[in-house]
């Protein structure tokens, strides 16, 4: 409401008296003066002065009454003049003279009405003039005092006070009130007021513009609306009735701006007013100033604010490029989302493997409600993504923002139904506007980003931000998880590098993609030679080598199963172990090197047929001589009786010797033999060893020792080394059957002690010296005329003399014996 108040029915009645007095003045003038002028009738002066004087009288009666009092002392001149003056001359008729003076009376009266008339019409104009001059200026002058006052103004709030302080005083008026269009130009809603009474404001705080009120009106219409009295108000708009504040004059002016129509303003008055054109033009012209400087201070408003996201955006970007630590990113950008988006931001993630969804980082600024707030997310019941009520779940789901620029009740009521921790949660808390926007990467949701107001409405500008923001923080989660990815796959690949099993990729075409170190040693070829060709270019027994392999599919790799098949490469003939799993990219191959484990296969298998023939063949003896002894249908000889016993005993010796072989290897493949070195002195070691051999030996060996007369003290074991050389003898001996000398030899130097068992015997070739310390490995029987082992005594051996600090070596050519060397450390 608006009104501007002019006093007009006090004036109107003060009038009467002031023209009664005015016609009273002009009556005693009028009359007085020529009765003034008749009392010279008492003299003797001649007739032409009072003729003068009678004159006189008319024009100073004209001044005073116009053209009425002229006449009237036209009159009142006249009679007097005629039969006092021209009396003298002829009191009956009328002569020249007289006629003359009367003529002249009446034209001293016209023409004194006119000179003085135009002369008081000038004075009037230029009295109205300065009247009109001077209510310019002061508008003028008013106006001036709310352009001053606008200009200082710059934010929108302080373009509202300007208008409701300076605005208000320039219209004379008593209160004032602004009101501004919606976004969707329906409504009006009031964001400042000054001079009312907030129980009558507070019923239209917004109203339609489609609404019979005259603001609306104003507004609607794009015209200003100027109300007299509050009868016209009540008339014109009937809805306002007893709904009002009371009041007298009202004006409603439209604030139309550079890009038209943005609200209303209205002026109120303490008393009815009259609006004549001038003071229209003045509100309209405040309406006019009103609009332009609030659409300024708006526009303003909106680049500081652009320039505040810009920043915002700007500081959120350079902060999620930052770093690749994703969960503690995410944490300091919801923290410099509040205070300034909202009171609340929270991220949540969707957990693909499990389809539930996680909130990960929750942000609000003071810290005690943070950790009251994380605390409440480890008690609140688990969201899923198909969850049909919660709003971050619709939003990852379907892909769309959410804006619930208020947040209704039934949705909180709701929440608190489902989850009675929601309860307590909003005893904390009030939600009153939340924004819910996703975090997507091309058309898939993994999360989402929430910002809550507690205390007012979040704006469309916030909406857009948030928007913004959320395909920001998207985008850093997916470099994120794309660098977490890109790291697993490059520590996968330095594994699959080093892995000790050949690694092979193919891609969709058949074509190698991926050939580590491990693939090119099994094949024989570089990676270099075989990315980018088909493998069956560059490994001639590809197809062999995987034809029999099954692939497994990539969701059950556990499945594959190798296939072992043979194959020959440029080094040679191998074994080669082979597993495939198809996946989405193609196929990978994993090949396995398995011909040493084949050979100890092989060797264990030979072991298990030469165990069983070596035991086999103390066990016949010992059950055919036990048999024999057992019988009693022959009478035996005392002497036969004993030889059966001896061949019992030492069979069973033979048959102790071959099972220790086998428990000693095994412990000392565990680590379980204990060896303890101290000073031995080898010479009694090996004599003893020599005379325990010679018992064992046939008639064409001959065993000796030779030493170049220094004392050899080793640090040894004493029965492990004497083990060694029973071994060392026992071979010897077996590997000699055309008989010859078995020596060993004992020497000292450079603080070692060196025991040397040499012979001459079948001897070794060159090809098989290191294997026969492998495990279960024996020489081909065509090479030992069919002397044969258990393939674990110099396994056995080198294990020994390794764990007591020394080495045993072998030294042979085929036909020209064998010399095996144990070199330990001297004592």
């Amino acid at each position: 409401m608006i009104a501007d108040a002019a006093p007009h029915g006090h004036a109107k009645a003060a009038g009467w008296p002031h023209l009664t007095m005015h016609w009273a003045k002009a009556m005693a003038v009028a009359l007085g003066g020529p009765a003034l002028v008749t009392l010279l009738a008492f003299t003797s002066v001649r007739t032409v002065v009072p003729g003068l004087l009678y004159v006189v009288a008319i024009i100073l009666a004209t001044a005073v009454g116009g053209r009425i009092g002229g006449f009237v002392a036209v009159a009142a001149s006249a009679y007097p003049f005629f039969h006092y003056f021209a009396s003298r001359y002829d009191r009956d008729q009328v002569n020249a003279e007289g006629a003359t003076a009367l003529a002249i009376f009446i034209v001293a009266a016209l023409f004194g009405s006119e000179v003085i008339g135009r002369e008081r019409d000038a004075r009037a104009r230029a009295e109205r003039a300065v009247r009109e001059s001077e209510s310019a200026l002061d508008a003028a002058t008013r106006l001036q005092n709310v352009a001053d006052a606008l200009a200082t103004a710059h934010a929108p709030q302080e373009v509202l006070d300007a208008v409701l302080t300076e605005g208000v005083r320039a219209a004379e008026a008593r209160g004032g009130l602004i009101a501004t269009l919606s976004d969707d130009g329906e409504w009006l809603d009031v964001i400042a007021s000054r001079g009312y009474d907030m129980q009558f404001i507070e019923p239209f705080l917004r109203f339609p513009v489609s609404g019979n009120y005259p603001l609306s009106e104003a507004v609607r219409t794009g015209e200003g609306v100027f109300i007299r009295s509050e009868a016209e108000r009540d008339e014109r708009y009937p809805e306002l009735v007893g709904r009002s504040q009371p009041g007298h004059g009202l004006v409603c002016v439209p604030l139309v701006g550079e890009r038209g129509t943005i609200g209303g303003l209205v002026f109120s008055f303490p008393t009815d007013q009259e609006f004549p054109p001038e003071r229209r033009a003045l509100k309209i012209a405040l309406g006019r100033q009103a609009a332009l400087a609030l659409e300024r201070a708006r526009f303003s408003a909106a680049e500081q604010t652009l320039r505040e996201r810009l920043a915002f955006l700007s500081e959120a970007t350079a902060l999620l490029n930052s770093s690749l630590e994703l969960e503690n990113t995410l944490e300091r950008l919801t923290e410099l989302a509040v205070p300034l988006l909202a009171d609340w931001c929270a991220i949540s993630m969707l957990v693909e493997e499990t389809g539930e969804i996680e909130q990960l980082v929750v942000a609000h600024q003071d810290p005690e409600r943070k950790r009251w707030a994380e605390e409440m997310r480890e008690r609140s019941r688990t969201i899923r993504i198909d969850d049909e009520f919660d709003l971050t779940a619709q939003v990852i789901r379907t892909g769309e923002p959410v804006f619930l620029r208020e947040v209704p009740q039934e949705l909180l009521d709701e929440a608190v139904r489902r989850d009675p921790n929601a309860a307590k949660a909003l005893e904390e808390i009030t939600i009153r506007s939340a924004i819910t926007v996703p975090l997507r990467s091309g058309d898939r949701s993994f999360g989402a980003l929430t910002l809550v107001s507690e205390s007012r409405e979040l704006e469309d500008s916030e909406f857009e931000l948030a928007q913004e923001l959320g395909a920001r923080a998207a985008i850093a989660v997916e470099n994120a998880r794309l660098y977490r990815e890109a790291e697993r796959r490059a520590e996968a690949a330095l594994a699959l590098a080093y892995v000790g099993d050949g690694v092979v990729l193919l891609d969709h075409d058949g074509r190698v993609r991926f050939w580590n170190s491990a693939a090119a040693a099994i094949t024989g070829v570089r990676e270099a030679e075989a990315l980018g060709r088909l493998p069956t270019e560059v490994v001639r027994a590809w197809e062999e080598l995987t034809r029999l392999a099954e692939l497994a599919d990539a969701a059950t790799p556990e499945r594959a199963r190798p296939v072992t098949v043979p194959i020959e490469t440029a080094s040679g003939d191998r074994w080669v172990a082979v597993t495939g799993v198809a996946f989405d990219e193609g196929v990978v191959y994993a090949l396995r090197d398995v011909t040493d484990e084949q050979a100890l296969e092989r060797a264990r298998s030979d072991f298990v047929a030469t165990a069983s023939h070596e035991l086999r063949t103390p066990l016949a003896a010992v059950y055919g001589a036990a048999r024999t002894l057992r019988r009693t249908d022959i009478e035996m000889p005392a002497e036969q009786h004993d030889r059966f016993l001896e061949i019992i005993v030492s069979e069973t010796e033979r048959l102790t010797a071959i099972v220790s072989q086998i428990l000693l290897a095994g412990q000392l493949e565990e680590g379980r033999v204990d060896v303890t070195t101290v000073a031995t002195d080898l010479a009694p070691l090996v004599e003893s060893a020599l005379e325990s051999a010679r018992l064992r030996a046939p008639d064409q060996i001959e065993l000796r020792l030779g030493q170049n007369g220094a004392r050899a003290v080793a640090l040894a074991d004493e029965d492990k080394l004497r083990q060694v050389l029973v071994n060392l003898l026992d071979n010897a001996i077996k590997y000699s059957p055309d008989g010859g000398e078995v020596v060993v030899e004992l020497a000292r130097g450079h603080g070692r002690v060196r025991l040397t068992v040499r012979d001459r015997g079948l001897g070794i070739p060159p090809a098989e010296q290191e294997r026969i310390f492998e495990k279960f490995y024996r020489l081909d029987p065509a090479l030992t005329r069919g002397v044969g082992g258990s393939g674990l005594g110099l396994f056995i051996s080198r294990e020994l003399v390794s764990r007591m600090g020394g080495s045993l070596t072998v030294r042979s050519q085929p036909g020209d014996g064998a010399v095996f060397v144990v070199d330990l450390p001297a004592a």
